[in-house]
This record gives C-alpha cells, structure tokens and sequence, in this order.
C-alpha cells in the first residue's frame, strides 16, 4: 500500500484577477508626433496596457470512475489511476501561451502510454462537469499532430516522467491559449508502483 503523495508541478504563466499596466512614452524625436504626444502625457494612441491574470493551477488524483482521491488515500500497487490538471480563467480576458510542466516521479507512477487527453468546459465547474466534459485524446509525441501537449522521458529509467502542455521550452509542443470564461482540463493515467 502507498499514500498518495504530490508531485511537481509548473504552471509557466501564473498570470482570475485582471491586473492591467499602462506603457507610454512622453516624449518624440524632434516634435514628431509618434502617437503618444497627445497632451504631452503619453496618453495618444499608442499607448499600450499590458494585461496579467493570476491564474490557479490544480492537480488531482482520481481513480478510473472520476472520483476525486483525498489527500494521503492509498493506493495498491498495480493500481491505475488519473492525474487531471486544470487552469480555471474566471474572467473574460484571453490567456496567452499558457504552459504547464508535470514531473512524474519514478519511483512512486509510471505513466500509462497514449492516455493523455483534454477537455474545455464552462469556468467554474464542478468536478462532476470536468469529468463528464468530452476529453480529446492527445498524441504522447513531441511535434504533430496535435502539438498541445507531449509526455516526454527527460533521462534515467527509460518510461515517460515529464507531461509538458503549451510551448515549454526545448519542446515542439504548440502555443495553448485559453479564452475566457474557460476551464481547461488535462488528464492522463498512471500505474502505482
């Protein structure tokens, strides 16, 4: 018997609270007028607001049925599970090249090949509705044809322990964005050692 313990787990943009931050110039070459000399304040047209969301990555362990396992539950060697990460976006602002890195510890899971999947549905849901969302199976390759995420062996024992989603550095995965108001979901399966 095993206790469920945690893994890492990067989310790249932790970027819902919109926070907005306003770029201007207030000044010009020679008096030309470059778009943000109205009034002299920089406040012309091209002033530009950079917005930032505070994102909140979620992890769970699920057994095959979908129900949520609580924190420390034990698992039996042998027995499969589900890993489901998931990024609410509560607001109506776009998330742009969203990344997520999962390291599978060796030791305690090996991942089960060619499960990883996704689904997008309603902000806010339960995990009821994640559940019963319609997941999308992915390719565990780099590159296509469906780029958004890979399970990868980053080295020593020769078995996937890296799960990355969006354009992680080093990967060929595609840039993920998530409008909003969306919660995008990623599973996968894993064997208890």
């Amino acid at each position: 018997m095993r206790w469920l313990g945690t893994s890492a787990l990067f989310l790249a943009l932790l970027c819902g609270t919109a926070l907005a931050e306003i770029n201007s110039a207030t000044g010009g070459i020679a008096g030309l007028n470059n778009g943000t000399l109205t009034n002299g304040d920089g406040s012309g047209d091209a002033q530009l607001a950079v917005t930032a969301l505070d994102l909140a990555l979620v992890k769970q362990a699920r057994d095959l049925t979908g129900a949520v396992l609580a924190a420390g539950a034990n698992v039996l060697p042998g027995q499969e599970i589900y890993f489901v990460l998931y990024v609410d976006n509560t607001t109506s602002f776009p998330v742009a090249d969203l990344r997520i890195t999962d390291l599978i510890d060796e030791s305690q899971f090996t991942y089960v090949s060619t499960s990883l999947e996704q689904t997008t549905v309603a902000s806010g849901s339960n995990d009821a509705a994640i559940w019963a969302g319609t997941w999308t199976g992915l390719t565990d390759g780099v590159g296509g044809p469906d780029d958004a995420a890979s399970a990868v062996d980053t080295g020593g024992p020769a078995a996937e322990d890296s799960i990355t989603i969006g354009a992680v550095p080093g990967q060929a995965n595609t840039t993920v964005n998530l409008s909003g108001p969306n919660l995008r979901a990623y599973r996968f399966r894993v064997t208890v050692n």
